[in-house]
């Protein structure tokens, strides 16, 4: 597996999209059951979501597509 921080910027490349429509972070545990999984996470801003191609791994990495935050929508 690639090191992650690595991965995550190569994610980010492979979008092809200004910083400003997504953000990318690496998630070491999984929220819903705490054990630890390693994930790269991208959250979308709305009005973007069909311009932004969130792919479901990436260098062999799984991404999770995690809905953007509705308070950060202003």
């Amino acid at each position: 597996m690639a090191d992650l921080a690595q991965a995550a910027q190569s994610l980010i490349v492979s979008l092809h999209a200004p910083a400003q429509w997504h953000s990318v972070w690496i998630r070491n545990v999984d929220p819903e059951t705490g054990a630890r999984e390693q994930s790269l996470c991208v959250s979308v801003r709305p009005g973007y979501e069909s311009k932004v191609k969130v792919p479901k791994s990436h260098l062999g990495i799984p991404v999770v597509n995690v809905p953007w935050p509705e308070e950060s929508n202003g």
